[in-house]
């Protein structure tokens, strides 16, 4: 961290210690939300006015494919109103967080770097307990429930949709234990029973590289979510309680109850030789886009990284490229971003920056120039836990565009 950060840092904390929040519950306000995205409304339903975040719970889940392998993941977040939310797809091949943790040899000659780990590699070896710890770390996501289903827990999860449409891009072949291979479906547009879409999500071909199964996990639950439309009857064993979200089937059921959504995170192959020396199908995440996704569709769930604070945006744009690149900024700036909301608003040309003069006083400082114009005010309603509203402005949304062609 160079001394400046540092400083900034500082000045940070020492102008939140001198906040004090209260907490309450007031009115919800008005959003819109990213058309990629559909309809969340979890952050959404934080209002201008409101002090306090809704409870918007997240599950991992996993499912199995043959020989007990792990074959796709998600995070399932569950909608402020206890029923539909996100489906949130990260790749099994996503490096644990530890991979770019550099550590100082023995005789303080030399640094070593650890070689980075896939998640399926992880769950191999220690199971569901530590898959779920390594993707907290690489999320800052917590889990009220995690679990690993397997096929007939798939379909039983899945048989209140009856089947679901499908646009596949190629053929999809599985194989089995003894190696052999059975085609699933072709290419095209087709209606499958439940069973056969569960068969698809978890089909893996030996040395099949990940990335070719991205677009067939994004139709699949694309399908879903049509199917699902405004929500499934729920069946009368499900349980609404709090209790229930322990389990990773029934929070699944409530997930399909209402209205849903599906946002497959950004990918990319590692191919740094130190991170990745053997050269395996394994993959990084975009940190701005995690952070931006989770403030939005689950923001109590986050649990927040080693950051001196964090703020609430609001953004009148709609736009996921502009909201990314706020992140990013903030992040690079040692702020943390708490909730991400897109709201129905004026759009004006600076960001507005609003809190206590301590904090956002400090806020300008760490931020620079990095937001064009930024202008401060009072913030007569401030949410429990976050320092500050940024409001974005018209012109830092040209810089965003401008910087993502």
């Amino acid at each position: 961290m160079s001394v400046s950060a540092a400083r900034q840092r500082r000045a940070i904390r020492v102008a939140l210690a001198a906040t004090v929040v209260a907490v309450a519950a007031l009115p919800v306000g008005g959003v819109l939300a990213w058309n990629q995205l559909l309809d969340s409304r979890a952050s959404t339903t934080v209002a201008v006015e409101s002090l306090s975040i809704p409870e918007t719970p997240a599950a991992l889940v996993a499912a199995l494919g043959a020989g007990g392998q792990l074959s796709h993941v998600w995070v399932a977040t569950l909608d402020a109103s206890g029923v539909g939310g996100t489906v949130v797809l990260l790749p099994i091949g996503a490096a644990t967080e530890q991979a770019p943790v550099d550590a100082a040899s023995t005789d303080g000659s030399a640094t070593t770097s650890t070689p980075a780990e896939r998640l399926a590699e992880v769950y191999a070896r220690d199971g569901m307990g530590g898959l779920a710890n390594e993707v907290q770390g690489l999320l800052d996501v917590s889990f009220v429930s995690v679990g690993a289903l397997t096929r007939t827990e798939l379909i039983n999860v899945f048989a209140p949709l009856g089947g679901v449409d499908v646009l596949l891009d190629r053929p999809v072949v599985s194989v089995a234990v003894d190696g052999t291979p059975t085609q699933l479906a072709g290419p095209g547009e087709q209606s499958f029973a439940i069973d056969r879409v569960v068969d698809i999500l978890i089909a893996r071909r030996p040395n099949e590289k990940e990335s070719d199964r991205f677009a067939r996990h994004r139709e699949v639950w694309n399908g879903v979510v049509k199917r699902v439309g405004a929500g499934v009857e729920l069946a009368p064993e499900v349980d609404t309680t709090p209790a229930g979200l322990a389990d990773a089937s029934n929070f699944m059921r409530r997930v399909l109850g209402g209205a849903m959504q599906v946002w497959q995170l950004s990918a990319a192959p590692v191919i740094d030789k130190t991170l990745n020396p053997k050269r395996i199908d394994m993959y990084s995440l975009d940190r701005a886009e995690v952070v931006m996704v989770f403030a939005s569709v689950a923001p109590s769930a986050l649990s927040g990284a080693d950051l001196p604070v964090s703020v609430m945006i609001d953004s009148p744009f709609n736009d996921p490229i502009v909201s990314r690149a706020a992140v990013q900024r903030l992040l690079d700036a040692g702020i943390g971003v708490a909730v991400m909301r897109e709201v129905s608003a004026r759009e004006e040309s600076a960001t507005t920056v609003a809190g206590d003069d301590d904090v956002t006083s400090a806020i300008n400082e760490a931020l620079g120039d990095s937001f064009g114009t930024l202008q401060t005010t009072s913030w007569d309603a401030p949410v429990s836990g976050v320092a500050a509203r940024i409001t974005l402005g018209s012109q830092f949304a040209a810089l965003a565009r401008d910087d993502s062609q």
